[in-house]
């Protein structure tokens, strides 16, 4: 109970009760701040309905069981799983192991599977690297996985797999560029391809909405836009540092009505990896950014974290072009073409490229 001295008199009672009112929001908020730091309480956006796999180590108390279902989406709050538990006594006959569980389904159904034990499966990880292109990604996956490329192309292109990042309906696996999040993932050996490809999907819808993309109104790019911009980041950047300013180049250019000029989007359109050929830059490819303005119509490549965030966050430069200047990775950047072209000669003339 929280107690107030008597204000004195010739006090307002209006300004009394406002500072009673301030006291008790800040009594609230910290209330609010504590049970977020204490019991896994915090909350996160997860899609409902995905396969997530948990491990629930041995010795785990209803309360620990209950931070790691909250953390991966299983139940909304650890509390309310701790609390079914206790209240039916079920403590004693949870049975540690791996499971695969479905976001959102709640104390009831999570209990029910974890009184069963954990069926019989072996896990296997995937790891898909940042940069691939989409048939690079269905060709890694077929071989670390007992499914072919063919079953993952017929997944992605038989509705099995939905993406709203999309702007319509994926129509050809071209339209899939970019959807796919690269990174290390697990799944028992009897997932399906569109379950695999799924929580793929999912994992770069759930990245890009966590991102903070709050500048997409004064650079003027949708959501789709700004998810090919990190593809040509992803594409083009070596080295962390150059990611945000390769961002600014690529949204000057835009700005200004400058052909991109990228050869990455010229490698991509050609479909074969390796150096660009002056008979690409004339190549009637929608990726030849030599002589179509703007942007190519999908991404060209798997974008990681960080070039989702350079691409949603530029730096604010001046500059109009970039080139590699170091065998390390580095970048030069320039703001005239004279500049550039000279930065050019001298890593030519290094032999960087």
């Amino acid at each position: 109970m929280i107690e107030y001295e008597k204000p004195p008199r010739g006090f307002p009672v209006w300004l009394g009760i406002l500072i009673g009112l301030l006291g008790l929001a800040v009594v609230a908020w910290g209330a609010t701040r504590l049970a977020s730091s204490f019991g896994g309480e915090a909350q996160t956006t997860i899609v409902a309905g995905q396969s997530v796999i948990v491990d629930i180590e041995s010795g785990s108390s209803a309360e620990d069981i209950g931070n790691v279902l909250a953390d991966a989406g299983v139940v909304d709050r650890a509390s309310e799983f701790e609390s079914y538990v206790k209240a039916n006594g079920l403590g004693f006959s949870l049975q540690a192991g791996t499971y695969d569980l479905i976001t959102g389904m709640g104390s009831e159904a999570a209990v029910e599977i974890l009184r069963r034990g954990p069926e019989l499966k072996d896990v296997y990880t995937v790891k898909i690297r940042e940069g691939l292109w989409v048939s690079e990604i269905l060709q890694s996956l077929s071989e670390q996985s007992p499914h072919s490329v063919d079953d993952y192309a017929n997944a992605l292109l038989g509705g099995g797999v939905v993406s709203p990042l999309f702007p319509g309906t994926p129509g050809n696996l071209a339209d899939w560029e970019g959807l796919l999040f690269p990174a290390n993932y697990e799944f028992f050996e009897d997932a399906a391809p569109a379950t695999i490809l799924q929580k793929m999907a999912t994992e770069m819808q759930l990245r890009v909405e966590a991102a903070e993309w709050n500048r997409m109104e004064e650079l003027d790019v949708t959501p789709y836009e700004t998810l090919i911009i990190a593809s040509i980041i992803e594409a083009e950047a070596k080295l962390d540092p150059d990611r945000p300013i390769i961002s600014s180049v690529i949204y000057n250019r835009l700005r200004d009505g400058i052909l991109l000029q990228i050869d990455a989007m010229l490698v991509y359109g050609r479909g074969e990896r390796g150096v660009p050929t002056n008979v690409d830059k004339q190549s009637s490819s929608p990726y030849n950014s030599y002589v179509r303005e703007g942007l190519p119509p999908t991404p060209i490549a798997a974008p990681g974290l960080r070039s989702l965030i350079a691409a949603g966050d530029p730096e604010d430069t001046p500059y109009y072009y970039y080139v590699l200047v170091d065998p390390d990775g580095s970048h030069g950047f320039s703001e005239t073409l004279e500049e550039h072209n000279e930065k050019v000669a001298k890593a030519r003339a290094e032999g960087v490229f």
